[in-house]
């Protein structure tokens, strides 16, 4: 897959916003979305928060596992396991880059959670090496 399959697939993931407006339940091919009610939490597509976003119309809530803490916690696990690791989303390096561009202030610790993620590749090229041999 290229990079621009792997962005399309990611910004369908789920994310929760809380919206700042009212507006009732919207039809998409791939479901319905809503219905948004100001200050009330509701969840749509990553595209959809972004451009909401980009609007100034919500906040993004950062999924669970856009933590620091979780993060750190999975990437102790791959650094001791000499098998790969089940990662917190199956596109969550994508999702991440999406979510701190458009919503960095959204989120709490970004400039951590930008760093933890960093090593993420490290880790899997470590892996790599050890079970090549």
């Amino acid at each position: 897959m290229d990079p621009a399959e792997v962005e399309f697939l990611a910004e369908k993931e789920m994310v929760c916003i809380i919206p700042n407006f009212n507006f009732d339940r919207i039809f998409l091919i791939s479901g319905e979305i809503g219905p948004f009610r100001a200050g009330l939490p509701v969840k749509v597509p990553i595209w959809m928060a972004i451009n909401l976003r980009q609007r100034q119309k919500c906040r993004i809530i950062p999924p669970d596992w856009m933590d620091v803490d979780k993060l750190l916690e999975v990437k102790e696990i791959e650094s001791q396991s000499r098998f790969f690791t089940k990662m917190p989303s199956e596109h969550y390096m994508v999702e991440a880059r999406l979510l701190l561009g458009a919503a960095a202030e959204d989120i709490p610790r970004t400039d951590e959670i930008r760093t933890v993620l960093k090593c993420f590749p490290n880790a899997i090229h470590w892996v790599l090496s050890m079970t090549c041999l």
